[in-house]
């Protein structure tokens, strides 16, 4: 198979043959990923501040 015939192989899998989620429940979704991902990233920051402080304050010592 050549490669020509693989990309049209795989445009007719994908028009054809696939089942889409609606536009509403790609929305819901990504909005979803979205709060949790800044949720996410929000801790790791809190967690990075709290081991930076920490590790700041005990090399004072020294």
């Amino acid at each position: 198979m050549n490669f020509i015939q693989y990309v049209k192989d795989s445009f007719e899998e994908l028009n054809n043959h696939m089942t889409w989620i609606s536009k509403e429940d790609a929305q819901k979704s990504t909005v979803t990923v979205a709060v949790f991902t800044i949720i996410f990233a929000l801790a790791v920051a809190g967690i990075d501040y709290v081991f930076q402080t920490g590790l700041d304050n005990f090399f004072k010592l020294f």
